[in-house]
This record gives C-alpha cells, sequence and structure tokens, in this order.
C-alpha cells in the first residue's frame, strides 16, 4: 500500500488522528501531520503498517 496525499487515518490504541499531507517516493513516504496538535513527521509506508496500528478513520477494527 502507498500513501496518498488527503488519506486521514486512527491509531487504535488512544484514538490520535491524523492525514497525510505530503508524499514522497511514489508515495512510499508519507508526512503525517496530527489533527490534535498539527505536528507532523515522515513515516515510511512500511513501517506505518507495521507499526502502531493505525486504520484508516471510518474503518472499524476487525473483531477477535
Amino acid at each position: 500500500m502507498r500513501f496518498v496525499v488527503g488519506q486521514a487515518f486512527e491509531r487504535i490504541v488512544d484514538k490520535r488522528q491524523a492525514v497525510i499531507a505530503d508524499i514522497r517516493d511514489d508515495g512510499r513516504a508519507g508526512l503525517l501531520r496530527f489533527l490534535d496538535n498539527g505536528q507532523a513527521q515522515w513515516i515510511l509506508c512500511a513501517q506505518f503498517h507495521t507499526g502502531e496500528q493505525w486504520l484508516p478513520i471510518g474503518m472499524r477494527e476487525a473483531a477477535t
């Protein structure tokens, strides 16, 4: 999966929300801008999807 500008995500653990504000390397890196404080950080797509368990906003966690 690659990032797309405007994608919104929510972290499962603490419900923190962020939006992809910019991309590099054909979408493999994204500038994640946090909605609660405006801070931003670059993150690699591979790290993002295997690390802190972010979900696209509007998606539900799978029932186990």
